[in-house]
């Protein structure tokens, strides 16, 4: 009878601990899922992923211009074209 008993608190026990366990990582999980984590783990793949272009573009020699484009209400003049 006490085996039974003992084997009932274990499991109880356990039961009580992995409710606590599991409560605590949904938590945590509903808090880094927001819109705003979402976009700013966006934004952090997006940039990883450019900066990663970037580097494998310079390492193989490709130069790339950039230009500005001047709106002509900004009193400049876009020249020919």
């Amino acid at each position: 009878m006490f085996t039974r008993l003992k084997w009932f608190a274990a499991g109880s026990a356990a039961t009580l601990g992995a409710g606590v366990y599991l409560g605590a990582k949904a938590k945590k999980a509903r808090e880094r899922i927001t819109p705003e984590a979402m976009a700013r783990a966006g934004v952090s793949t997006a940039a990883g992923i450019m900066g990663a272009a970037g580097r494998r573009m310079q390492g193989a020699g490709v130069v790339v211009e950039t230009t500005v484009v001047v709106e002509e209400s900004e009193g400049v003049d876009p020249g020919p074209g």
